[in-house]
């Protein structure tokens, strides 16, 4: 419990120090803005609950099964891609990159309606299907993939919303080896060296492995305090305890991990595709995680840019508050302290703006 107190503690200090450095007063982030978050914070995490252990369970399996049937053709090698709300001027310049090779399907994921109709204007082809959610939620990514893997039959893949893919070769190396379970874009190393993991920004699943590993050890694509039995003692003899996981920042399994531990346990492997040199591909990260609220001025930085590049009036009019009180990206850029890392984020963002300006 008092551990829980102070990580609440750190959390509070830290959302108080995001909010003052926007030039919220004092009074008005103590009295105002932290009781919102903490308020939307309670509510979401009670979704969460509801989202991924009821509906998730008896609503959104067979409205996916019906959408699957309704779909034309072979589904083989199709990807999803999550629409999480407020995330729109990321995405379409990522659906835009790769709707010319990749056969794309839309979960909508929380997004809003209007959100779904304007997707639905600007690319027609792109199938759509609305995930079972209370309102103001979504489900979690790691349910997700459990609903895809679960009730797909051909393999599959996965896109995040902020990955911009401009090397077109890279989306023709979609083949498994004998004895890959995956292929992913971005691969990272475990603390003690010894493994790697998938970054989960683009995945190809190979399914019939992915339905084996989940039936035969009872486990699924979801984070993991403890993982139960028989994966517990499988992954115990390659090495892996509880505690033992495969990011040192976390003290936990997170999601796909354990899958892929098992995978690797079972003498399987991961493929990571090849790109062709620095900006073949960009990733953004961190773009749908918590509420504007808890957004860093690095954060509010890459939103504004990207808005300011969207060309899209509606959204500019419906995602402005996420900044407020900034209205450009130049505003935030000034109250920047220009850390070395700030600068670094704002050379990436700066250098992809212009590659996509240049579409």
């Amino acid at each position: 419990m008092l551990t829980q107190l102070r990580a609440n503690a750190r959390a509070a200090r830290l959302l108080y120090q995001r909010l003052s450095e926007r030039g919220h007063s004092h009074w008005d982030v103590l009295l105002r803005r932290i009781p919102q978050a903490v308020g939307l914070r309670a509510y979401r995490k009670l979704a969460y609950a509801v989202n991924d252990g009821v509906l998730q369970r008896w609503v959104t399996p067979a409205r996916f099964r019906r959408f699957l049937a309704s779909q034309p053709g072979s589904l083989d090698g199709i990807f999803y891609v999550i629409v999480m709300p407020q995330t729109l001027h990321f995405l379409l310049p990522c659906l835009r990159l790769v709707a010319a090779d990749l056969r794309v399907v839309l979960l909508l994921n929380g997004a809003r309606r209007w959100e779904a109709d304007l997707l639905r204007a600007r690319f027609p082809a792109m199938p759509q299907m609305r995930v079972a959610s209370l309102p103001n939620s979504s489900v979690n990514h790691g349910a997700m993939i459990n609903l895809l893997v679960q009730h797909s039959e051909h393999d599959f893949g996965v896109l995040d919303h902020d990955l911009y893919v401009f090397d077109r070769a890279i989306l023709q190396q979609l083949r498994f080896d004998d004895d890959d379970f995956l292929l992913c874009l971005y691969k990272d190393a475990s603390s003690d060296g010894r493994w790697t993991y998938a970054l989960t920004h683009f995945l190809y699943l190979r399914i019939d492995v992915f339905k084996r590993l989940m039936a035969q050890y009872g486990v699924g694509a979801q984070p993991y305090r403890q993982v139960p039995e028989p994966a517990r003692s499988r992954l115990a003899g390659i090495g892996l305890r509880d505690g033992a996981t495969m990011k040192s920042y976390h003290v936990f399994y997170d999601t796909l991990h354990v899958l892929l531990a098992l995978a690797y346990a079972d003498g399987l492997g991961v493929t990571q595709l090849e790109a062709d040199g620095a900006g073949s591909v960009y990733h953004i990260g961190g773009t749908s995680i918590g509420t504007h609220h808890t957004k860093d001025l690095i954060h509010l930085y890459t939103h504004l840019r990207f808005l300011e590049i969207s060309n899209e009036p509606l959204l500019q009019q419906r995602y402005a508050a996420i900044a407020a009180p900034f209205a450009s990206a130049a505003e935030v850029h000034a109250r920047l302290e220009g850390t070395a890392h700030d600068f670094h984020q704002i050379m990436l963002v700066d250098q992809l703006i212009e590659k996509l300006q240049h579409l």
